[in-house]
């Protein structure tokens, strides 16, 4: 838990300081002059491979996303600085995906341990862990001892229906993270739930009509939390 909690601050961190950097830049306070090609489609993917092979764990994934946005980075590069470089050429970077292979099992191999304490005291069907990218992901729970889990949204968007299920005792964490996507939460209308997402460009609202109260369900309580960048997400 801790070196998850650390790499999520690393890269907050990096996300922070990139973003004032821009920022300064765009107002004139300092200028940096920056290439065209940092600021095209592939340095998304990349961004995404970062976060996802550093804070979601989802090693193939990551390594996946940053091979390919930096094949067309490197393209662009070579563009820019007249190397003696095609796009043809770049089937002969073809042996780092034997470089992704090696460290895809390496980093496995690292948090296997992780992995087995966690499923060792968690029911995998009280917790969830969707990934929608590029595409659309949907879960119904029905689990009465729902202990929260992730939903990780890009460009695409995650449903999860929680009407039938019930929550463990304690606060159960449920987070949230959406970047040019949307998130779905469907819960029972006596669950107590709160909401504590952040939206930059975009939005996260609680739309239940009804909000009834539960003697029962005193002490159990879902704080959604979580990112939402250029997209949304609500709870029904």
């Amino acid at each position: 838990m801790e070196s998850k909690l650390n790499r999520r601050i690393f890269v907050g961190a990096a996300f922070l300081i990139i973003g004032l950097l821009l920022t300064f830049d765009n107002l004139e306070i300092f200028r940096f002059n920056l290439p065209y090609y940092l600021f095209r489609w592939h340095s998304i993917l990349i961004i995404i491979g970062v976060f996802m092979l550093t804070v979601r764990d989802k090693v193939g994934l990551g390594i996946t996303l940053l091979i390919i946005g930096g094949i067309f980075l490197l393209d662009d590069m070579a563009d820019y600085y007249y190397w003696n470089f095609g796009f043809n050429d770049i089937f002969d970077l073809w042996p780092l995906a034997l470089v992704g292979v090696g460290l895809s099992l390496i980093l496995k191999r690292n948090s296997h341990k992780d992995q087995y304490e966690k499923k060792s005291f968690e029911n995998e069907l009280d917790y969830v862990d969707e990934l929608a990218v590029f595409s659309g992901a949907e879960r119904v729970v029905t689990s009465k001892e729902f202990k929260g889990g992730k939903l990780t949204s890009i460009f695409g968007g995650t449903s999860l229906n929680l009407t039938n299920s019930d929550l463990a005792w304690g606060t159960n964490v449920l987070d949230v993270f959406v970047l040019f996507g949307g998130c779905d939460i469907r819960v029972p209308s006596d669950m107590n739930v709160k909401v504590k997402v952040t939206a930059i460009f975009g939005g996260f609202s609680d739309e239940r009509k009804v909000i009834n109260e539960n003697d029962a369900n005193d002490g159990k309580e879902l704080v959604i939390k979580g990112l939402v960048l250029f997209g949304g997400g609500e709870v029904k």
